[in-house]
């Protein structure tokens, strides 16, 4: 698989988002949230970073977290691709503090994780 993370893989578009936070599944673990949900139009893997500003205040932490994100998904894509439907993914840190980038992976890994088990168990 390659290691790209191109515009293919970026969810965009109001009534995608809406829907996927409206209906979306929910998966936990701190100081991330991952809200899911399974699309039925075709095989595809899109992901929503959100970093609030009400926890970042400041513009070039919040970009940094979610290059860090962004980058830890694209090394760890494969993960994902293991569903046959499309699946829409919102990755939303909450914490007030900005971490590192290895604490970051190590997390954001625990998350994955527990998402796989999940999509395993559905």
């Amino acid at each position: 698989m390659d290691q790209t993370f191109g515009k293919e893989y970026k969810l965009c578009g109001k009534t995608t988002i809406d829907s996927l936070f409206a209906e979306g599944s929910v998966v936990k673990s701190f100081p991330f949230k991952l809200i899911f949900r399974f699309v039925d139009t075709s095989p595809e893997l899109k992901f929503l970073f959100v970093v609030p500003k009400k926890l970042i205040r400041k513009a070039h932490d919040r970009n940094y977290l979610k290059r860090c994100m962004r980058e830890i998904i694209r090394k760890n894509k494969v993960t994902f691709t293991e569903s046959k439907t499309g699946i829409h993914v919102a990755i939303l840190y909450q914490q007030q503090q900005r971490l590192p980038y290895k604490q970051l992976e190590q997390k954001l890994m625990k998350a994955i994780s527990a998402f796989a088990k999940n999509i395993t168990n559905d």
